[in-house]
């Protein structure tokens, strides 16, 4: 088998808590969009959520949606389209949810973010093994960074990509050619750890040695990962495991 050499994580969903923090930036965006008095928006906060990606519940995200899986951009074209739907022209719905996507983003610039269990002690393990870690996102590079830096993970990482850096996130595998240029990531060598599917196709597709794919104990079902090469439910023994033992 192919040692290891290299560990790629995402970040939301596998790195840090992912619900609270964009459930809040979605309701933040509806908001900057309706306090605009001249739009004249027949959708509701509700409405906007289940299309973006929210749950019924309204407190977790389908793994799956674009929330989930998505870039920032590729949410700005989703609520374009919603405005389109209500009678806007594409250019000024466009505009406009690019306006209220940034101030969104601006103001949780200081919103804490909570680290899912396990991750520290796991990510401070492998470096010490002698791993390469990095993070490659759907989220933009600075915000990456800044929320890494909150968690005082970012020291461990040799690299972090956001979806600014290159033409096509994932599952494209722009982003990991993007790592092998930059930072000789040997990608053969390497191993993609996330939460959601686009990230298990993106393993595949850049040529990494496999994928492991996290699903909480608490999250049903557990269907929403078949191109995972295995799944695990928390950060314990058996993900050092399989990145240490690996020969």
């Amino acid at each position: 088998m192919t040692k290891v050499e290299w560990v790629i994580f995402d970040k939301d969903g596998t790195i840090i808590e992912m619900d609270s923090l964009w459930i809040a930036w979605a309701k933040n965006l509806y908001a900057n969009l309706t306090e605009n008095s001249d739009l004249g928006i027949c959708f509701s906060l509700q409405t906007f959520l289940k299309n973006i990606g929210v749950n019924d519940n309204g407190t977790t995200i389908d793994p799956t949606s674009p929330l989930a899986i998505g870039s920032i951009q590729e949410a700005e074209t989703i609520v374009a389209f919603l405005l389109y739907q209500q009678g806007i022209p594409w250019s000024k719905g466009v505009t406009l949810a690019r306006a209220a996507s940034n101030l969104a983003t601006s103001q949780q610039e200081n919103s804490k973010v909570q680290a899912l269990p396990g991750i520290r002690n796991l990510l401070i393990t492998l470096k010490n093994k002698g791993m390469k870690l990095g993070v490659i996102t759907a989220d933009q590079t600075a915000r990456a960074k800044s929320h890494l830096q909150q968690l005082e993970l970012l020291a461990l990482f040799e690299f972090v990509l956001g979806s600014d850096q290159a033409t096509s996130s994932k599952p494209f595998p722009d982003l990991a050619y993007v790592a092998k240029e930059q930072f000789q990531v040997s990608l053969e060598k390497a191993v993609m750890i996330g939460d959601s599917n686009a990230d298990m196709l993106f393993a595949k597709n850049a040529g990494m040695c496999f994928s492991i794919g996290i699903i909480p104990k608490a999250t049903y079902p557990k269907d929403y990962l078949p191109d995972a090469t295995t799944i695990i439910e928390a950060y314990d023994e058996s993900v050092l495991t399989m990145l240490i033992e690996r020969e």
